[in-house]
């Protein structure tokens, strides 16, 4: 998923009018897919005959140079960073020591930020796989519900840490100024972001960020926790682990991340975690590593892990959306080989009884609690229309050659309890040679609802946007974008 400064700064002022959109974002492919099962390599996605995007091509170009031959560049970017701290402290014990203990004033960093700013993409010079200005991926956005105009918002980058804007609002795009608020941490792979409702300073916001990106690019690093700032981003904690330190986050991407915003309640959180495919390779996935939904009752200061299948976490896989309906006082999930799933609370889930899709897709015997990866779901995403209890799934899952299958977007107006398909048509049948289907949706599929006005309409990419108008009965093309 693409942000670029404009269309996050377009992205708040929807948000704050009085329509419904419905934004279903997909970006660049590459080549692999998220959350790989734990102690199984994931299979590359790609099709040598129909890849006209590249893929392999890119992915070797973006290698070449940042790669040890056996080794990890997130395991290698992770010591290099404890190697940096570890010389940080010395250096200021030293110097404390030369000045007699006395408070040690700070070094100039001597540097000149640059970013962020759209690159020019034709790295080779010879026009290949050229897209004239691009930015990074900006794998998660959230606005702070505690500023009323709509100005702070957060974005994260795939691997460029957490920003921050003050004046998002602005109404001229390049006046928007971004700050970076992470890059002091541990990671700068960033999944997932949500900010706590019911305050009203944004300075005293309560942020969440769940580290590593789950899409399993070739530059998808894994993550090492799930950081919290109390401040509004000022200063950062990470946490590592979960069930009392007994479970490490760390080889696990966050995906989503939905806090509840019924009353007395807002201190729920549920964060969705997905294996990655370099957590598995560098082994940073262990016996202690445990995919799916993790709860938090304390606003992200501790975490358990919810072992909701009888068999525990062998049965488990990857949870790759999550969201929060306060018209129906519901958490709903998607799980990977499993389904969609609903919970009061974010401790107690059971399976929907009527599962999106076509009748009996996703039913018990075809996705069975002892998972297996013919259920026909491999990435899902959830979104609610604020003010409303109206949700939208979208899901894929693979065919036998481990390419994408649309299994269809999907409409509740009853919480769950039925659904409706909304015709996609247009999004196979786009006329863009390079952006139709759904050829990349097990790695860049997104659903965000918003409120727009007088009617709802829909978004929706596969490597381009599209968009419904409300009664949100069809899709069609609205403007091709390359990022």
């Amino acid at each position: 998923m693409i942000c670029t400064r404009l269309s996050c700064t377009r992205f708040c002022r929807a948000v704050s009018a009085s329509l419904l959109a419905l934004l279903i974002l997909t970006s660049l492919a590459i080549t692999q897919a998220p959350g790989a099962m734990k102690n199984v390599k994931t299979t590359p996605v790609t099709d040598t005959d129909t890849d006209n995007d590249h893929e392999e091509e890119r992915a070797e170009w973006f290698s070449h140079g940042r790669k040890v031959p056996g080794k990890s560049a997130a395991a290698l970017r992770y010591r290099a960073y404890q190697v940096k701290m570890q010389a940080r402290a010395a250096r200021l014990a030293l110097a404390r020591a030369a000045r007699g203990n006395s408070q040690v004033p700070a070094a100039s960093s001597g540097w000149t930020p640059l970013g962020p700013v759209p690159l020019a993409s034709d790295a080779t010079g010879t026009g290949f796989q050229n897209y004239n200005q691009v930015a990074g991926r900006a794998t998660a956005v959230a606005i702070d519900p505690a500023d009323a105009t709509g100005n702070t918002i957060y974005i994260g980058g795939a691997q460029g840490g957490v920003w921050k804007s003050t004046n998002a609002a602005t109404s001229v795009a390049n006046n928007v100024t971004w700050t970076t608020v992470t890059d002091d941490q541990a990671t700068l792979s960033i999944g997932s972001l949500a900010i706590q409702p019911g305050n009203s300073d944004p300075a005293q916001s309560v942020i969440l960020v769940g580290t590593g990106e789950a899409d399993n690019s070739g530059d998808s690093y894994f993550g090492l926790g799930i950081l919290r700032s109390a401040d509004g981003g000022s200063t950062w904690a990470l946490m590592p682990t979960a069930n009392g330190g007994t479970l490490s986050f760390s080889g696990l991407g966050g995906t989503r991340m939905a806090f509840s915003t019924a009353a007395g309640q807002t201190n729920t959180v549920v964060a969705a975690m997905a294996a990655s495919s370099e957590g598995v390779v560098d082994g940073a996935l262990t016996a202690s590593t445990y995919r799916g939904l993790y709860t938090s009752a304390d606003a992200g200061q501790t975490w358990t892990y919810d072992a909701f299948f009888f068999g525990g976490a062998s049965e488990s896989t990857s949870a790759t959306s999550v969201a929060y309906n306060a018209a129906a006082g519901l958490f709903f999930a998607a799980l990977r080989y499993h389904g969609f799933y609903s919970s009061p609370d974010g401790v107690t889930w059971t399976p929907l009884a009527v599962q999106p899709g076509a009748p009996g897709l996703l039913s018990t015997t075809a996705c069975p609690q002892n998972y297996v990866t013919t259920c026909p779901i491999y990435r899902g995403e959830i979104t609610v229309v604020p003010g409303r209890n109206e949700m939208y799934v979208w899901f894929v899952s693979l065919d036998s050659n481990n390419n994408p299958a649309d299994q269809g977007i999907w409409q509740s107006e009853n919480s769950g309890a039925s659904w409706t398909q909304i015709s996609d048509s247009g999004i196979i049948n786009c006329g863009d040679f390079d952006g139709c289907g759904v050829e990349q949706g097990f790695y860049n599929l997104a659903l965000l609802a918003v409120r727009t006005a007088p009617r709802p309409r829909t978004c929706m990419p596969a490597r381009s946007i599209f968009i419904s108008a409300r009664s949100v009965r069809s899709i069609h093309p609205a403007r091709t974008l390359r990022f």
